[in-house]
């Protein structure tokens, strides 16, 4: 560690061995277990997802990790893992709709009941995996040095649910040596780059959603940090709740400038 960096403490493994204390984001077959999740299944398509990316002995970060799919996937491929997410529900950028059709205490409340519940069924399939990723529990703007530097950072369809992505971007990629993996639905058909704010004042259906974040705007901002497109992957994954594939777009950049701030 380099001096003048306080070192973190990861998490000490949870032992989880009851499956319904877990909710699982993606579709997982967990040996010993059997098939989990309902939300996104990416178990044929995950090599696009993570933008057909090598992982042979690179350190990587995994930001946003729920309950470990991508983890554990780019573990397989022969990566070392730290996987990192939020302390706890309170804690996430919700939209604060003042529509009274909204009510952001029970929001919180499901937060506060599920994300431990995710946790859960990451350290379940952790062990059922016989991973040795390690886990950090933070805050997304503010990544702190002593994780160490990293060979890349994956982002797995986070950003769009964040209030400032570019921030969170500029936060984790500070500990990216090379590589920057980012993968996330972009609005079709629209080549400025910009970013469309997509909370509805009307319906306040959506509290948890920020941004369609288009191609062309994820390219320039990862300029900015200092990162060159190396190539992009458009691919269709099956997402359960909606009954259909759709489109993602993953991003692998390399670094070509040293962070600054």
């Amino acid at each position: 560690m380099t001096v003048g960096i306080e070192a973190v403490e990861y998490v000490q493994p949870l032992d989880v061995k009851d499956v319904s204390e877990c909710s699982f984001y993606h579709v997982t077959d967990l040996p010993g277990v059997g098939t989990v999740g309902d939300t996104w299944d990416l178990r044929k398509t995950i090599d696009d997802y993570l933008g057909r990316f090598d992982f042979r002995g690179k350190r990587v970060l995994d930001v946003g990790s729920a309950s470990g799919f991508l983890t554990f996937a780019m573990e397989q491929r022969g990566a070392s893992v730290v996987s990192f997410d939020i302390r706890e529900g309170a804690e996430w950028n919700i939209v604060p709709y003042s529509s009274p059709k909204f009510d952001r205490a029970q929001l919180v409340r499901q937060l506060e009941w599920h994300i431990p519940r995710i946790k859960k069924a990451y350290w379940l399939a952790h062990r059922a995996f016989g991973s040795r990723a390690q886990v950090y529990y933070g805050d997304i703007y503010d990544f702190p040095a002593g994780l160490g530097e990293f060979d890349a950072v994956n982002f797995g369809m986070v950003l769009p649910h964040l209030r400032d992505p570019f921030r969170a971007m500029q936060s984790a990629t500070r500990l990216s040596r090379e590589w920057v993996i980012a993968t996330q639905q972009c609005p079709p058909g629209q080549d400025l780059p910009v970013m469309q704010f997509m909370p509805n004042p009307q319906t306040a259906e959506d509290a948890l959603s920020w941004w369609w974040i288009s191609e062309s705007c994820m390219e320039l901002m990862l300029a900015v940090l200092g990162f060159e497109l190396v190539r992009k992957v458009r691919a269709e994954h099956l997402c359960v709740i909606r009954g259909r594939s759709e489109s993602c777009t993953a991003f692998v950049a390399r670094r070509v400038r040293p962070a600054v701030g």
